[in-house]
């Protein structure tokens, strides 16, 4: 992994850390966001953190995850991680089992934009955090998303390809993982350019 790479996954562990210990569990709220639970403080070392990720078999998800997984016991924090290998029923699942460890907040890197909604919305009712990776949510509360600007990388890969190819090149699209938000910002980004 590259070092900017690198610097962008500890940029991100260390804001989640920060915004989590200063929290603790923030009281998200049930579905009339009212809070039935009290804040609780908690430092670093005392948070326990659910992350879901799409997919180990892309490199920049593992790069992710092993960015995570080494912050983690730098700061000796517990994270328990589950793969969700690009379905987004197993990641639903994998989110459910956090809710049910009670585990202090949940990441998560969603697999489809919106089948993801249903699982954020029951750690909202549990009073547990989300945070989202590189890909947004079509609904549900969620503390912060840290991801990049996937509308302008899309358009920065039409402008290098008629820069190289000029204006009347032919391409193929060949696009991520349907429903993803990802996927559909950097094919806006793409086609506003490629057009």
């Amino acid at each position: 992994m590259k070092f900017g790479k690198k610097l962008g996954f500890l940029a991100l562990l260390m804001s989640i850390v920060l915004i989590l210990g200063a929290c603790g569990k923030t009281g998200l709220g049930n579905s009339s966001g009212n809070s039935t639970k009290n804040v609780t403080k908690k430092s670093a070392k005392d948070l326990k953190l659910g992350v879901s990720i799409s997919t180990t078999n892309n490199p920049y998800f593992v790069a992710m995850k092993d960015g995570i997984d080494k912050y983690a016991s730098n700061k000796k924090i517990s994270i328990k991680v589950a793969d969700a290998q690009d379905d987004a029923a197993r990641q639903a699942d994998d989110v459910q089992n956090f809710i049910s460890q009670n585990v202090d907040a949940i990441l998560i890197n969603p697999v489809d934009s919106k089948a993801i909604v249903t699982a954020i919305r029951s750690a909202n009712n549990a009073n547990i955090p989300v945070i989202l990776m590189d890909r947004g949510s079509e609904g549900g509360k969620v503390l912060t998303t840290v991801a990049s600007d996937n509308v302008a990388a899309g358009k920065m890969a039409a402008d290098y390809a008629v820069k190289k190819l000029g204006k009347k090149a032919k391409a193929f699209e060949l696009s991520g993982v349907p429903g993803a938000s990802a996927t559909v910002d950097r094919g806006k980004g793409f086609h506003s350019v490629a057009k």
